[in-house]
């Protein structure tokens, strides 16, 4: 960085002396887009640079929150079936987030998110879009605009590019030879390698787009000086320069650029990564159903409001309403197991306990077409002989909404609304009609909050259910 910045502001006279009365020009090659200006010309710069597009798989995430005092809003793209890419957007965003914090003494935590308003004033704005998706290739473009207290704005942005087969996760700089480098950047920056200094004083490479005809869209970061604010310069480089400069991965990225998109494997929708370390999650699950009575009414508020909620049900009812269990399960929530017959398992002998858990297992497969990978034992009841029998994680929960008790939602809803915090599960049962009257009031409260309701998997992905270990609530992050 130091050489580059000491060659845009001199440059070497004929012999051998650096004159600071001269000033760097910038070619007339290079076109620069201007972090507080408008974007780039449509035609200059391709779609890919100037917006995200969309993915096969993509689905959009948002947070808003509050972070060492300073407002903060990021917007990022998950990609189904791509863990390794949603891993590392994870971890770029958690590191942003904990920097942010560390000046206040503390680290990111989701309730930082809470109740944080829509403040269009961000003085840390973070994306991760998706600006590439062909063939078996992801690009996924990362950006940074920070803005200091007194003022100054800084922004930098890089490139990662995904293989949705082998779930690899690429830094742009892989796809060029390491000995085609300094040529780029000298082409990318307008300084020659000869007065640029060494290569590791560079701007580095971290935001390379290629595209399908071969081009390369090289950002670099000029950084805030002299008042000025930071900005992005992007330079495009036609395929003749390029095509000589592209690593082995390059090539292998390239050729998949030109083919038609291939989707990464689908995931359930009740298996969605989320990450509740991130945005402030809450599950909401529903005991005791299917009623093919209640359980639609509930399935249709659900949908309406863009929620996901698991449903513990009893091997019984499954059996009475199978179209019903099997609707629960076809719009994408997850489904538990609730025993068959209700009994207090603390009650019964463990060839006892497994007849209830084995016979709703099959109950549930022969509804839904699977059997239920968690189960919550009724009234909460489990020792260690319970823990053991059950063959299953026990998932029992860290708020009681008490709705079976009043069965008035003006009673139940503001009791959850007081006591729920980011990683909670809520007990509530699908089986009563004045609970599905509370969950339009409950569901819009929790989200004007700014929780994002989840499944039971979902709240705890990242953390491994154990068979006869009890789960309430999501661990804080360590």
């Amino acid at each position: 960085m130091l050489g580059w910045l000491c060659a845009a502001a001199l440059v070497c006279a004929g012999d051998g002396i650096v004159s600071p009365a001269l000033s760097w020009q910038r070619p007339q090659v290079t076109l620069t887009a201007s972090a507080t200006q408008t974007p780039p010309l449509p035609g200059i710069l391709s779609a890919a640079m100037s917006r995200a597009i969309t993915v096969p798989g993509g689905y959009p995430m948002s947070l808003t929150a509050v972070v060492g005092g300073r407002p903060v809003k990021a917007s990022w793209t998950y990609v189904d079936g791509l863990p390794g890419l949603n891993s590392q957007l994870d971890s770029w965003l958690l590191g942003i987030l904990d920097a942010a914090a560390a000046p206040s003494g503390a680290r990111y935590r989701p309730a930082m998110a809470l109740n944080a308003g829509n403040s269009q004033n961000a003085a840390l704005s973070v994306s991760a879009e998706p600006v590439q998706a062909s063939g078996t290739v992801v690009a996924v473009r990362q950006k940074v605009s920070e803005t200091g207290s007194d003022g100054t704005r800084t922004v930098s942005s890089a490139t990662i590019y995904a293989d949705t087969v082998s779930g690899e996760v690429h830094r742009a700089a892989e796809l060029l030879r390491p000995e085609a480098r300094e040529g780029i950047l000298a082409q990318a920056t307008g300084v020659p390698a000869s007065i640029s200094g060494p290569l590791a004083q560079w701007p580095t490479l971290d935001d390379v787009v290629l595209t399908s005809s071969g081009d390369l869209q090289v950002t670099t970061e000029r950084p805030a000086g002299r008042g000025q604010p930071g900005t992005e310069d992007t330079t495009t480089i036609a395929s003749a320069d390029t095509l000589a400069t592209l690593s082995e991965l390059g090539h292998k990225i390239l050729h998949q650029l030109q083919a038609p998109a291939a989707p990464p494997p689908a995931t359930a929708p009740a298996l969605r990564h989320i990450n509740c370390d991130l945005v402030p999650c809450a599950a909401l699950s529903y005991d005791d159903g299917p009623d093919p009575k209640t359980t639609p009414r509930l399935l249709a508020i659900l949908k309406e409001k863009n929620v996901q909620a698991t449903f513990f049900m009893t091997g019984s009812n499954a059996t009475a309403a199978p179209a019903t269990a099997r609707q629960v399960a076809e719009a994408g929530h997850a489904v538990g197991n609730h025993t068959f017959s209700h009994p207090y398992l603390t009650k019964l002998t463990p060839a006892a306990i497994r007849s209830e858990i084995d016979r709703t297992d099959a109950a549930i497969r022969t509804a839904t077409g699977s059997a239920p990978s968690i189960m919550r034992p009724p009234y909460g009841a489990a020792d260690a002989a319970v823990q053991s029998a059950v063959g299953k994680p026990l998932i029992i929960w860290a708020i009681d909404s008490l709705d079976w008790q009043s069965k008035n939602p003006a009673v139940f809803v503001p009791k959850v609304l007081k006591e729920i915090t980011p990683g909670a599960v809520v007990l509530m049962h699908d089986i009563d009609a004045t609970t599905i009257a509370g969950q339009q009031e409950l569901i819009t409260n929790l989200q004007a909050q700014g929780y994002r309701l989840v499944t039971v998997p979902q709240i705890f992905d990242g953390t491994p259910l154990l068979s006869g270990h009890v789960y309430r609530s999501r661990p804080e992050r360590k």
